[in-house]
């Protein structure tokens, strides 16, 4: 455990002490909620600044230094994000190319060379309807694409199921996860990825190229000296690395620099961002140059729409901002219901393997969407017919999937229906896909269900414009299909700003920056009236420990409300280097307050202990120095005696304090925008608590739980949000984790 305790000043309390209130927890209560994170670590920004600082004095890197030495340091600095980038980009065209392939393999196969698809092979394709058996070679191969993906999840890394978003999340709020950004992780989501979006689960690799790129910035960061010993600066190179991720899985830079700073990083400086662009273009450029679409174009569903839509269009686009939010809520309500009866030690768990059960989704995916015409195939050639307009259609698709009669659209109920069955039939596979045994994201998934939507209601409205005489609208129903997409994405996701941004980026839509600004923002404003977003109700559900945005219920509470009181601590009363060894090596925590006199009251706050640091000292120096024994006296603060170990440098006395008083807002705000792990609360002088980051956590789950029983919101999402999913101890690869493992 990382710094964080509820320790004991004594066995009685002093008087002066304040009593616990009824709206709090007591000491064991405390602890016994604390327990599920016992196997994470806290990191503090402030310590590893100090950690940097000594670093550049010690590797000679400061002002005074040689010029080669000062350049070296700032060339690794870019190199990093660029090497990010550059592996990342490889890896996207990689697996787009593996998508590819898997994915003509469910319908045909090339005699000459089985590593071929469709298109390269030409006339010597074999298409399985050829031999008369389609149905079956569709859902027999789907299956034994997703098998593999689902036994390298389970044998090799099982971190590499899902997204990674969640953990990523985690990761950059300010704690450790054991295996989630390994080298064996990167290599299992690589290749599982490919085989489960191209065997046509209902997932995406968008969010998956997010962790993809972590992994190789904690891999890289392992090589160089001064991130590998830096938890903070490791990660400020992991939010540039998710802003190159998104770059590569969109093709838009700057959402992904945004989606960074938007959705998945705590701590984001100037400098970051300016980084972060950087691994950003550096992605994008070298996806362009592998050109893994064989298109030529980074954008990947680009469009051809060059006027604005008309003002009475907006009445279509707020009718999609509201079912998309309505349908993410829906979404993220069932897929934690679903996610929470497949944790271990569930009855369904405790009868369905998780390989089993992940065939069983890929046999319902497969047998329900072969019949749909615009389910059978890959979602984003789907996704591309939807968002164009038939006078854009290629050449050698002229109907466009049967979306066009000639350059006008088709407008029949047929083809409504069709598509209203196609995205229903997408959400439905989704809600179950996601959070299952292989690599699988959802930003695919959310765009075609959004998408089907929005070109139904694109019809009706083309429909409805054509029965007004004179009108002069031009209605297409495409900009519906892609207000649509954004509209359901914003509502799973709840990102605003980064997603209007990737939407443009990826549309190469300029004039509908408007319509997806008001579609966003009202899904948003809909979503979050019942439900959190699917990645926040993820980690409550997954019992990580990650510092929420808090209701403003919360808010009228103060530091005396969530503080631990029973402290254990150290004092500056004279004691030996034997009794100190013996109290450091009986605590389970790693650090203790310092006070004046503990045994006089005088509860004076002098700073803070980390225990690690101090034990190891302690230890070397018994080993190896003849003038120190187990009855050495110490002291904690200068000037020490002639017979006495001094041990002040080991006290951290800029450990933030507050007053009891101190509103819960504003502690909130100390630990998420200063980034530590710890604070002090005094009163009159005395110290009184001390609150840490995931005790803070726990309380303000608790008072928010508390405030909001009985609400719609209680009853949506509240049942399935209150036990965690791991044990105790447990990591998400099964271990305890000490740090983030390259």
């Amino acid at each position: 455990m990382d710094g964080e305790q509820h320790q004991r000043l004594g066995s009685k309390r002093a008087k002066t002490m304040p009593e616990i209130k009824a709206t709090r927890l007591s000491g064991s209560a405390r602890k016994k909620s604390l327990s599920k994170w016992s196997s994470y670590s806290t990191v503090s920004w402030r310590i590893d600044a100090k950690k940097d600082y000594h670093y550049t004095l010690h590797t000679s890197l400061s002002q005074e230094s040689h010029w080669c030495l000062r350049g070296w340091y700032e060339f690794q600095r870019w190199l990093l994000p660029a090497l990010i980038g550059i592996l990342t980009a490889t890896c996207g065209a990689f697996i787009e190319r593996s998508v590819e392939l898997y994915g003509s393999l469910r319908f045909g196969y090339c005699p000459t060379n089985y590593l071929l698809t469709e298109e390269k092979c030409g006339g010597a394709w074999i298409r399985h309807a050829e031999q008369g058996q389609p149905y079956t070679m569709y859902v027999g191969v789907s299956c034994g694409l997703v098998l593999v993906a689902a036994l390298l999840v389970r044998f090799v890394a099982p971190c590499a199921r899902g997204s990674g978003i969640p953990e990523v999340k985690t990761i950059l709020g300010g704690f450790t996860l054991d295996g989630v950004l390994s080298f064996k992780t990167l290599v299992t989501k690589i290749v599982g990825l490919g085989f489960s979006v191209g065997a046509g689960l209902s997932c995406g690799k968008e969010g998956p190229l997010v962790h993809i790129a972590c992994c190789w910035s904690n891999c890289l960061s392992a090589l160089a000296p001064r991130w590998r010993t830096n938890e903070a600066k490791r990660r400020e190179l992991l939010s540039t690395a998710a802003a190159a991720g998104v770059s590569v899985a969109f093709g838009a830079p700057l959402g992904g620099v945004l989606f960074s700073f938007e959705e998945v990083s705590t701590m984001f400086p100037s400098r970051t961002m300016v980084l972060a662009f950087f691994a950003a273009s550096v992605a994008a450029l070298t996806l362009d140059w592998w050109n893994p679409t064989g298109t030529g174009k980074l954008t990947l569903f680009q469009t051809a729409y060059n006027t604005p839509p008309a003002y009475a269009e907006y009445i279509g686009f707020i009718i999609l901002g509201i079912f998309g939010g309505l349908i993410g809520a829906v979404f993220v309500h069932y897929n934690i219901m679903v996610c929470a009866g497949r944790r271990k030690g569930t009855w369904w768990r405790n009868r369905v393997p998780e390989v089993f059960e992940v065939l069983l989704i890929c046999f319902f995916t497969a047998v329900t969407s072969f019949p749909n015409r615009y389910t059978c195939v890959l979602s984003s050639a789907t996704i591309r017919s939807l968002f164009h307009a038939c006078y854009d259609a290629s050449p050698s698709k002229p109907n466009m999937m049967g979306l066009c009669d000639g350059m006008e659209p088709r407008t029949d109920l047929a083809l409504s229906a069709s598509l209203l069955l196609a995205g229903l039939l997408r959400f439905v596979q989704m809600t179950f896909t996601f959070g299952a045994g292989v690599p699988a994201g959802l930003f695919v998934p959310c765009l075609f269900t959004g998408a089907c939507l929005g070109r139904v209601v694109g019809l009706v409205a083309h429909s409805v414009n054509a029965m007004i005489p004179g009108s002069t609208i031009v209605v297409n129903p495409g900009v519906y299909a892609m207000v649509g997409a954004a509209s359901v994405l914003g509502g799973v996701c709840r990102v605003t700003i980064s997603l209007v941004v990737i939407m443009f980026e990826l549309t190469d839509g300029l004039q509908m920056v408007v319509p997806f600004m008001c579609a966003c923002l009202i899904a948003k404003f809909v979503g979050d009236y019942f439900t959190a977003g699917i990645y926040d109700c993820a980690i409550r559900l997954r019992g990580y420990p990650y510092l929420h945005e808090p209701d403003e219920c919360a808010f009228h509470k103060s530091a005396e409300d969530v503080m631990d009181e029973d402290l254990e601590v150290l004092d500056c009363e004279e004691q030996t280097i034997g009794e100190l060894l013996q109290t450091l090596r009986e605590t389970v925590f790693s650090g203790f307050p310092l006070v004046r006199s503990a045994r006089l009251r005088n509860r004076t706050l002098i700073g803070y202990i980390h225990k690690n640091q101090l034990l190891q000292h302690l230890e070397d120096k018994v080993k190896t120095s003849q003038l120190v024994s187990e009855g050495t006296r110490v002291s904690f603060r200068p000037p020490a005696g002639s017979h006495a170990e001094d041990l002040s440098g080991f006290v951290d006395s800029t450990v933030y304090r507050v007053v009891k008083e101190m509103p819960l807002k504003e502690v909130h705000e100390m630990f998420r925008k200063l980034g530590i792990k710890l604070i002090m609360v005094e009163e009159d002088g005395q110290l009184v608590g001390m609150i840490t980051k995931k005790s803070f956590i726990d309380h303000v789950d608790e008072i928010e739980r508390a405030e909001v029983e009985g609400t719609l919101e209680r009853d949506f999402t509240g049942t399935f949000l209150q036990e965690p999913l791991l044990e105790k101890g447990e990591s998400p690869s099964g271990k305890s984790p000490s740090r983030m493992s390259p």
